[in-house]
């Protein structure tokens, strides 16, 4: 099974036993804790966030199409839609894409596509006023798996656009070892059901990425990006992270 799959296959068991807490980990919710009123309150205050800083930088110019990246069930597309005219979220876990769609049923300005490719192909170059990313960088692969995503976000916002994405500055060495990532994948790939490894054995297949502030900033300067403002990712996650807000 290649590295992608093995991606998919994850993220297809999150789905399937704890999505909403897969999608935002606060430990106490774990186990099928967050209602879906929370939930989705905590997607509204992150959106407020965000076209706030925006509104001050004067990015994006237009406000016609919004592309949430990892959108998951649809936390943060379904109130980025009340700024913009359309919103598309992509996920790489049908699972995660089929109850998004269930659950914005009554939001048609949003569409939801499953992406099982490396890259944003099904998207055209300058085709999105706003990128948005938050929680998801982090679970990739690799740091070059990062950057080749942040790669493609630069190439689908349009010139007067902005990207807005998290990543952690660092990541702890625990954090680093993975251990309980490869344990569940040990498990898993011997037939244990991935219920069982979720609720009785409390493991789960998310990896943790990160790429240092300097890292970050010399990859998008060599892309020909501007990297308008950095702040300390708000509420924090497990990890420290910063929210980048870059435009060309």
């Amino acid at each position: 099974m290649g590295r992608l799959q093995r991606q998919k296959r994850d993220w297809e068991d999150l789905a399937s036993v704890d999505p909403l807490w897969a999608i935002l980990s606060v430990p106490e919710r774990r186990g099928r804790r967050w209602t879906l009123q929370e939930f989705f309150e905590t997607g509204e205050a992150d959106v407020l966030r965000v076209v706030r800083v925006a509104r001050e930088l004067g990015r994006p110019r237009g406000w016609n199409r919004a592309l949430d990246f990892g959108s998951g069930v649809g936390r943060v597309t379904r109130p980025l839609a009340n700024y913009f005219d359309e919103v598309a979220g992509v996920d790489i876990s049908e699972h995660m894409i089929e109850q998004a769609r269930c659950l914005n049923a009554d939001a048609p300005s949003c569409t939801f596509l499953v992406n099982v490719d490396p890259d944003l192909g099904l998207f055209a170059s300058h085709s999105f006023d706003l990128v948005y990313s938050r929680l998801v960088l982090q679970h990739l692969q690799s740091a070059a798996t990062v950057r080749r995503y942040l790669t493609e976000f630069l190439r689908v916002v349009r010139p007067d656009g902005l990207v807005v994405f998290q990543l952690p500055d660092a990541v702890p060495w625990r954090a680093r070892l993975d251990l309980h990532r490869r344990l569940y994948g040990f498990l898993r790939a011997v037939g244990v059901h991935q219920s069982w490894l979720y609720d009785r054995a409390g493991l789960n297949p998310m990896r943790t990425t990160g790429m240092g502030e300097e890292s970050v900033r010399r990859f998008l300067d060599a892309h020909g990006a501007v990297v308008a403002r950095v702040e300390p990712d708000e509420p924090a996650p497990a990890v420290p992270s910063l929210q980048y807000y870059v435009h060309f």
